[in-house]
């Protein structure tokens, strides 16, 4: 008979959500939006905020790639070791 498998703690919410790294995304959003605010021209409203959605998706998903890509580099760094994926959640 094999050993079974230890069961991994299910993912929870806020772990999807620091996966996107909302820190350094707030800093990404920040900066598109001073731009739109600093162009020569008015900006659609609805435009605008569809611009700031697609900036906020596209830093949430770089954010998570990056955790993904070095999960093995920040299991063994003590600072990062509690991360989602490191984790195993």
């Amino acid at each position: 008979m094999t050993p079974a498998a230890p069961l991994l703690p299910p993912a929870d919410w806020r772990d999807f959500l620091a996966l996107t790294k909302p820190r350094v995304m707030t800093l990404v959003v920040f900066t598109g939006l001073c731009g739109m605010l600093a162009a020569p021209v008015a900006i659609d409203p609805v435009l605008g905020f569809t611009a700031i959605l697609c900036i906020a998706l596209g830093a949430g998903a770089a954010g998570a790639l990056n955790q993904w890509y070095e999960a093995d580099i920040d299991a063994v760094m003590k600072r990062t070791a509690q991360r989602p994926l490191p984790a195993g959640r």
